[in-house]
């Protein structure tokens, strides 16, 4: 089974603009093996990115041979500037991923988010813990390789945890006023959708 990014829609609070990196993981896709995860950095404008024109090079996350029911999980951080980007890989270095030099780093793209990614190792969904910087929303789905047909599959995202987020612009405010104008988005909230194209072995 091939998978690839489609489209990347973001909701508010999380549809900034910058590199959003996307955890795609399959779950006991066939018998011994527990799971299959790739990560991929991907530069979003206002919380959107359409890679269907992309090189296959920049849409393709995972090809994996499938057996019996499996689970698909798709985490997302949200938009981050490259400073960003590169404290939250070192942060999930130093939280145990290992595996260097695996076929992870055949799957992402190069340029400069590419060249921080591409030493990481297939285990990354086996360690991400409490410690380990927020993937803010994430969605997932149960699918079966008996089931399985080539179109696109709809991921629906939602909040990993509470935001609380004042829309107001940068400035001297007083805290009461920017408390004011703060909305809370709750754990659990529609964060938006990631749409992936399936291709099922033959």
């Amino acid at each position: 089974m091939l998978l690839e990014l489609e489209k990347i829609f973001l909701e508010k609070p999380i549809d900034g603009t910058g590199e959003c990196l996307v955890l795609a993981e399959l779950v006991l896709p066939r018998r011994a093996i527990a799971s299959r995860a790739a990560l991929k950095p991907v530069r979003l404008t206002k919380g959107k990115r359409s890679l269907g024109r992309a090189a296959f090079v920049d849409r393709a996350l995972l090809k994996e041979r499938v057996d019996g029911p499996f689970g698909l999980r798709v985490a997302v951080t949200r938009p981050l500037r490259r400073p960003e980007l590169a404290a939250m890989l070192r942060t999930l270095l130093a939280a145990g991923i290992e595996d260097l030099g695996s076929e992870l780093a055949r799957r992402v793209p190069f340029g400069p988010a590419g060249e921080l990614v591409d030493s990481f190792g297939e285990a990354v969904a086996d360690h991400l813990d409490e410690d380990a910087p927020d993937f803010i929303a994430e969605g997932a789905l149960d699918l079966d390789s008996e089931t399985l047909t080539a179109g696109q599959l709809t991921v629906p995202l939602k909040l990993t945890e509470r935001i609380r987020q004042s829309d107001l612009p940068p400035g001297p405010k007083s805290r009461e006023k920017r408390r004011s104008a703060a909305k809370t988005y709750r754990k659990g909230s529609p964060a938006g959708e990631v749409i992936l194209n399936i291709t099922p072995d033959d």
